[in-house]
């Protein structure tokens, strides 16, 4: 009986297997992908990855990524167009961004949503970004001296000015669709563009050069109302949006102080929302602020200063913040920030009421009290500033 018992599991061990399984050779591995409409129809591009010939060495087989199109009345047409240009078959399985263009944004993102969720191998944590001025295939040909892959380039780009910049912040697919179904809150999308000729960006030859000819560049967030897009924020907007969103972690800040421009570089911010009733919330702000830059022979070891240079930061914070507010009342009539989330919530019966027009009626009359308190703890290495240490 033992020896049946052994033999049965040993053949176990010999019959199972991936059911999936494919050879590395066989597969097209894409990493990226674009989605724009051509003469109305949709124009898929696929990035991928593995596409160095097996016959060149190490060195010319690098970062030899290549980008097929397909074009069609549907996103599974113009897929399978791409998949009778290419020679393997198609991974979705590390997809690191996806990109929609303008017109597809506008159409509504949920007519291309379906397509990416039902893909049973693609992971659903990869980035969603928006093109400005350029096309999602422009943008996923440029490639960069300093990223093997235009894909990876996009990803670290998003990564890196995260961490420094606040215009912009990272938006996974599943991010985004949990804001779109959400109650009481609008999404929103980072958004990159090319800087010089797009069909330079491509040529390899980009790569050999200090100069390049054409690179990536991140712009400002994208604003949607349900799943279509409505417009691009300002960079000072952007700033505020991500403030009020908590996902800054770094900034930097100009203002006027003694004749001269004063910038500020800002870190620890965050933010709170609280309700105090459906039509009225309260908003709180902190942070810290250090001294990055101050031309004038302003004297920094007066204590009045160091408060008048907070004091006008504050201002310049709460300025923009409210402007950002503002705009989305009335030129965008879109709750990104979800103060109606905090509605349903909270007040739950009150929400039901009014969520069917909230964001067209409701939204725009709502009273927001700011309140900033980001307190300036250093003026950087020097004491005092170099024209005044001159004197």
């Amino acid at each position: 009986m033992k020896n049946k018992i052994f033999i049965l599991l040993l053949l176990c061990l010999f019959l199972c297997g991936c059911g999936n399984y494919r050879e590395l050779n066989q597969i097209a591995i894409i990493t990226g992908v674009g989605i724009d409409k051509k003469d109305d129809e949709y124009e898929v591009s696929l990035l991928i990855a593995n596409a160095q010939k097996s016959e060149t060495t190490s060195k010319e087989g690098e970062s030899q990524p290549t980008v097929y199109s397909g074009k069609g009345k549907s996103l599974v047409e113009a897929t399978k167009e791409v998949d009778r240009k290419t020679p393997k078959q198609l991974y979705f399985g590390h997809i690191n961004v996806v990109l929609i263009s303008e017109e597809i944004a506008e159409e509504g993102f949920l007519n291309v949503a379906d397509w990416l969720l039902r893909n049973p191998e693609s992971r659903k944590k990869f980035y969603l970004m928006m093109t400005k001025d350029s096309t999602a295939k422009e943008v996923l040909e440029i490639v960069s001296p300093l990223e093997s892959f235009p894909s990876q380039n996009i990803a670290t780009l998003m990564g890196s000015n995260e961490e420094t910049q606040a215009i912009t912040n990272s938006v996974t697919y599943s991010d985004f669709i949990n804001n779109i179904l959400v109650e009481g809150i609008e999404p929103i999308l980072p958004s990159i563009t090319v800087i010089g000729d797009d069909k330079d960006g491509d040529d390899k030859a980009n790569l050999d050069t200090t100069n390049p000819n054409s690179y990536l560049k991140l712009e400002t967030i994208a604003l949607f109302k349900n799943d279509k897009f409505k417009g691009f924020a300002s960079e000072n907007d952007s700033k505020a949006i991500n403030i009020l969103k908590n996902t800054v972690k770094q900034s930097i800040f100009t203002i006027n102080y003694d004749d001269s421009n004063v910038n500020l570089s800002t870190k620890n911010i965050s933010s709170k929302i609280k309700i105090k009733s459906a039509k009225e919330f309260d908003i709180k702000v902190t942070g810290d602020a250090t001294l990055s830059e101050i031309n004038s022979d302003t004297n920094l070891n007066k204590e009045q200063t160091i408060k008048n240079i907070e004091k006008e930061l504050n201002k310049t914070i709460k300025k923009q913040i409210n402007k950002a507010i503002k705009k989305m009342q009335t030129k965008y009539k879109s709750d990104i920030f979800g103060f109606g989330n905090l509605i349903y919530k909270n007040h739950p019966d009150a929400w039901k009421k009014i969520k069917d027009k909230w964001n067209d009626v409701y939204f725009p009359k709502i009273k927001v009290n700011i309140q900033t308190d980001v307190e300036l703890v250093s003026t950087g290495s020097l004491e005092n500033t170099i024209r005044k240490e001159d004197k």
